[in-house]
């Protein structure tokens, strides 16, 4: 049997073995992140080092909710590896693992309150870089706020509160995932609307 190709289909072939080509992930940036099928665990690119960061949560004192949290913002990378403040500023500038805002931060973490508004990128930097701090926030965070109003301020910032809810169900997902995963190399995704 001889298949024949014709120049179109070749270069059709070409596009799509281009196209389904795997994308290179940078981790130390965690920019981009690996998805499994939504809703179905899927083990990550680097499964102990996913490990390692996601044990390095627990010793700092997360509880589930938290990884799931750490693994809705960030997939497998579960640090912050972003730049401090996610091309936000002031009030609204995401930081740590758990990617707060500002306002919480210096609102609600003892650690930051009385801070000001502008000393967010300085005194930003303190969570942004040690998740033992970011977790005692993010604890502090949940207990005074309670989850609702916590929810819309983390999705929603400062002027768009609503999305707390639909943020509240996935994180619920992420959470009782999580209570399974706590110290391995494996992941789950859902699609959420970013803000």
């Amino acid at each position: 049997m001889v298949f024949r190709l014709s120049l179109a289909a070749l270069a059709a072939c070409f596009a799509l073995g281009v196209l389904a080509t795997p994308m290179t992930v940078d981790y130390n940036t965690a920019k981009l992140f690996p998805r499994g099928p939504e809703g179905e665990p899927f083990q990550c690119p680097d499964p102990s080092g996913t490990a390692a960061a996601k044990q390095n949560l627990v010793n700092a004192g997360a509880q589930p909710i938290d990884i799931g949290i750490a693994m809705l913002e960030n997939g497998c990378a579960f640090k912050a590896g972003y730049s401090a403040g996610n091309n936000k500023q002031n009030d609204n500038a995401e930081l740590g693992v758990y990617r707060n805002n500002w306002h919480m931060l210096r609102t609600h973490c003892d650690h930051f309150k009385g801070a000001s508004e502008g000393e967010w990128y300085n005194r930003g930097q303190e969570v942004h870089n040690d998740v033992a701090l970011a977790t005692r926030c993010q604890r502090q965070l949940r207990d005074e706020l309670g989850l609702g109003q916590y929810f819309s301020l983390q999705r929603g910032g400062l002027g768009n509160q609503h999305l707390g809810e639909e943020y509240g169900k996935y994180v619920g997902k992420y959470e009782e995932f999580s209570k399974s995963h706590m110290n391995d190399g494996m992941a789950i995704y859902y699609n959420i609307a970013s803000v």
